[in-house]
């Protein structure tokens, strides 16, 4: 449904909108390009974190910092139900 005063036509629908708002969508290429580096900066530096874990303390912190962005990613989720 349009909102008084805009030009769009009733008919119109939320997914039309954005499609003719962003066109067809994300480039995949860049998105595949970041997801590949993001994936080797995480090896990386699970490679380096597991190498100057020294005590049980550390490990800890290191579940519980896994844990918090766990969540985040599960909070920020796009697609996700509310």
């Amino acid at each position: 449904m349009a909102l008084p005063g805009s030009d769009e036509p009733a008919s119109i629908q939320e997914d039309e909108a954005k499609q003719e708002l962003f066109g067809r969508g994300p480039s995949r290429v860049g998105l595949e390009a970041y997801e590949v580096l993001a994936i080797v900066l995480a090896i990386v530096g699970a490679a380096v974190g597991f190498d100057q874990i020294s005590n049980g303390s550390q490990w800890i912190l290191l579940g519980a910092i896994v844990l918090v962005l766990f969540g985040l990613i599960i909070a920020l989720n796009p697609n996700r139900r509310e």
